[in-house]
């Protein structure tokens, strides 16, 4: 049975078969890495100390990886760390990816003080590594998430300086925390840039930039992203939709709302668990408002 669960891991998951020549490591890591994916970290953990050491396999990096990265999952990122601090002693070296995972552990668990301490001693200091968007992007959001506005755009001046060329995603996670932390000003800045660096703006761009607006009250703005995404290309989906929606409902333009439900339901979307709520709060303060209630009657019935 175990032989089977580390076939069919192995079959799913070409990158382990990349990672190392020694079919034994391949298969152990294979199982371990199904372990970790169904939460028994400690399982493959045993799987490591007990079977693979004990027949005298020597793993490799990517089987540290595939602890550290199950454990920070879990939130045992002490543990993590341990597995990080033990790979020079077996003489293996962490990559990019092992750095990555454990800064993101950091965030994950709030531990944000040691991340940022984890990425200026660990990463940002070793000039074997070389930091990639994948990376800085889990550093953006990390600090952005903890209202660290400021150190993200000077970490992001650091990138471009350095010649790291960013991508959507980075633009993304600085576009989403700007706005989120009272910058909406600078947000629209990245945003209305970035045909000038090359890359098109996705549906989770526009989102986000409807959503800022929304919730300054700029509906109009808003409403005008909204109509210029499709015209440039990039269909709204269902987020967009009741992200719109709710801005809506938040300023009291209750006809726009419907005509936009509309609108949605014709495109094979529907009112979110945000949004049904949203409209049922509305409803339970306005009782007698005639464009609520036919709301309420087309959508909630």
């Amino acid at each position: 049975m175990r032989r089977a669960f580390s076939v069919s891991l192995l079959r799913s998951n070409p990158l382990l078969l990349s990672h190392s020549s020694d079919p034994a490591v391949v298969t152990y890591s294979a199982l371990m890495d199904g372990y970790c994916l169904r939460g028994e970290v400690d399982k493959a953990l045993a799987v490591l100390e007990t079977t693979m050491k004990r027949r005298g396999i020597v793993p490799n990096t990517r089987t540290y990886n595939i602890l550290i990265n199950g454990y920070c999952k879990k939130f045992k990122v002490d543990r993590a760390v341990d597995l990080f601090q033990q790979l020079p002693r077996e003489g293996l070296s962490p990559t990019v990816y092992t750095y990555t995972t454990i800064l993101q552990g950091y965030f994950l668990t709030g531990r944000h003080v040691e991340a940022r301490k984890f990425f200026k001693e660990k990463m940002m200091l070793n000039k074997a590594l070389t930091l990639d968007n994948f990376t800085c992007s889990i550093l953006l959001h990390g600090l952005c998430q903890n209202r660290f506005v400021v150190e993200a755009l000077s970490f992001f001046d650091t990138m471009l300086s350095a010649g790291l060329i960013p991508n959507i995603c980075i633009y993304n996670t600085l576009i989403d925390g700007l706005s989120k932390n009272g910058h909406l000003e600078k947000a629209r800045s990245l945003f209305d840039n970035l045909p000038l660096k090359g890359l098109r703006p996705d549906v989770k761009t526009y989102t986000m930039m409807i959503q800022a607006y929304c919730h300054d009250g700029l509906l109009n703005d808003a409403n005008e992203l909204f109509l210029k995404m499709e015209a440039n290309g990039c269909l709204p989906d269902d987020v967009t939709y009741n992200t719109l929606i709710r801005g809506f409902f938040h300023n009291k333009k209750y006809n726009e709302a419907g005509v936009l439900m509309d609108e949605m339901c014709a495109r094979g979307f529907s009112a979110d668990a945000s949004t049904a709520s949203a409209l049922l709060d509305l409803l339970k303060s306005q009782e007698q408002n005639p464009a609520l209630l036919a709301l309420r009657k087309k959508f909630l019935t």
